[in-house]
Order: C-alpha cells, then structure tokens, then sequence
C-alpha cells in the first residue's frame, strides 16, 4: 500500500481513509501545513501549495533562489 507506515496529512475528510490504509495521521494545523515522510509530501488543501512545492523541489535536489523565500 501506498501510505501504509507513512506519516501524511491530507484534506481533514480524508483522515480516516489514511488510518485505515495503515498511515499516521499528521493533523495539519494550520491547514497549510505539509509534511514530507522519505520521499512522500502530503498537504491537506490548497493553502499548502507553496510549502508542499518548497518541500518537493528540496527532495528533487531542484535550487531555485525563490526557494530560500519560501522557506
């Protein structure tokens, strides 16, 4: 499974459908909030789109001088 032993966040609707898949739950609060477990980043909503891109360009080893403002 694809989240089964991961941390991740998503969309509050969706937590139990996490749990159930055998994920820990990250409650994202504030909802931008997003978390990166190895090589997954999960964000809960649109607000998080900023962080959740930061977060993927530093796994892909992209630089970018708009990253360090976003972080």
């Amino acid at each position: 499974m694809l989240i089964q032993g991961r941390k991740c966040t998503a969309y509050p609707a969706v937590k139990l459908n996490v749990v159930l898949g055998g994920g820990t739950w990250l409650e994202p609060d504030p909802i931008h909030r997003c978390f990166t477990d190895e090589n997954l980043v999960t964000g809960a909503a649109w607000p998080g789109h900023p962080e959740f891109v930061s977060q993927l360009m530093v796994l892909l080893g992209v630089q970018s001088p708009m990253l360090r403002l976003c972080l």
